[in-house]
């Protein structure tokens, strides 16, 4: 992921997708303080200094040393359940790819905690693997708990405390394709075509095929930003803390 974070289309487009939703009124100040859970190797941190001040956390140390090579330093090794913050500190709280992960055991717990750490009126970002039936080899083997739908993260959403503003599947274009390379036989194939992919879809490509695919995903942002997809392998979200609690 440290290698291919930077240019990787499918890293690539999930912060332009990402983008498409910061890109709003309240969401523009350079100096909001930001909490990126589950900050992973660092190169989210980097894309979210457009917006303000990053702190990064995650629970492995493994992940934490690739993101100092960053010189990202405001880093904490801690759980998703348990952030090492007081009540009400950041503007934007962002969790890409987090809540389906096997650590996160009680994923309205780590909800809770994204709402108790903003202040009134902040924002958090959420990203994660969608659609139960695509469930792969390639979720067990980044130690997926579950793929979600719209519905499960909508009232999820609502019962920690949050208002939802926008909530869409995404990679919905190339739906059909990851629907055939997660069959059993097409993924022996490309096994024996890319043997460093382990299992996973994360392989390098050849440079045409990673602009092209990072080109469809631009587009798709380009629609996120008036419309939503009704399916998509993956989702995203923008919900935001009441300024009155209820």
């Amino acid at each position: 992921m440290y290698e291919l974070e930077d240019s990787y289309w499918w890293f690539v487009g999930r912060r332009r997708l990402a983008q498409a939703l910061l890109e709003r009124p309240g969401l523009s100040a350079l100096d909001a303080l930001i909490l990126d859970v589950g900050c992973g190797t660092g190169g989210n941190l980097e894309f979210l200094a457009h917006w303000g001040r990053g702190v990064g956390v995650d629970l492995s140390p493994l992940p934490l040393d690739f993101a100092r090579r960053r010189n990202l330093s405001r880093l904490a090794q801690a759980s998703g359940l348990a952030l090492p913050y007081a009540d009400g500190v950041f503007d934007l709280v962002t969790a890409f790819d987090v809540l389906y992960h096997r650590w996160i055991t009680d994923d309205a717990r780590a909800l809770s905690e994204c709402f108790r750490v903003l202040r009134p009126g902040g924002w958090l970002l959420v990203t994660d693997s969608a659609l139960p039936a695509l469930w792969s080899h390639h979720d067990e083997i980044y130690c997926a708990r579950q793929r979600y739908t719209l519905g499960d993260i909508r009232s999820k959403l609502c019962q920690a405390g949050f208002t939802l503003h926008k909530l869409s599947y995404t990679n919905a274009l190339l739906l059909p394709v990851a629907v055939i390379v997660r069959q059993g036989y097409t993924r022996r194939v490309l096994a024996r075509w890319f043997p460093s992919a382990g299992g996973t879809d994360l392989v390098p490509l050849p440079g045409w095929l990673n602009r092209v695919l990072v080109g469809v995903l631009s587009l798709e942002a380009l629609w996120l930003r008036r419309g939503m997809f009704p399916a998509g392998s993956s989702l995203i979200g923008l919900a935001q803390k009441p300024t009155r609690q209820r």
